[in-house]
């Protein structure tokens, strides 16, 4: 008896296109995020840590958009926008308004 597995089922219901899209989105945001968190460590407000978290999270999601695929739109729009969500999230990050002081408002003070 021959035990043989075959997916022809999984492909007709997840498209291989639609999933390498959804990694591919996985994979910006992941870049954002990196950002962000880089523009966090350099201030000293989180771990080293937690940005490399995001790094590797970015670079396994990109990585696999070119896993058994020749370099195509989908690789190369995901790899071009991650680089600005990267760039994005740094600059987002290191240029945050300071919080507003509404004591005055929500605690009024007779003066």
């Amino acid at each position: 008896m021959r035990f043989t597995t075959t997916l022809g089922h999984v492909k007709t219901v997840y498209p291989t296109e639609l999933l390498r899209g959804l990694i591919g989105l996985i994979g910006v945001g992941s870049a954002f995020m990196a950002g962000h968190t880089l523009a966090a460590v350099r201030k000293g407000l989180i771990k080293a840590g937690r940005h490399y978290a995001w790094m590797v999270r970015a670079v396994v999601c990109l990585a696999a958009l070119a896993f058994r695929h020749a370099p195509d739109a989908v690789m190369i729009g995901g790899w071009a926008l991650s680089a600005v969500a990267f760039a994005g999230g740094w600059w987002q990050a290191s240029h945050q308004k300071p919080p507003e002081d509404l004591s005055h408002e929500i605690v009024p003070r007779d003066e």
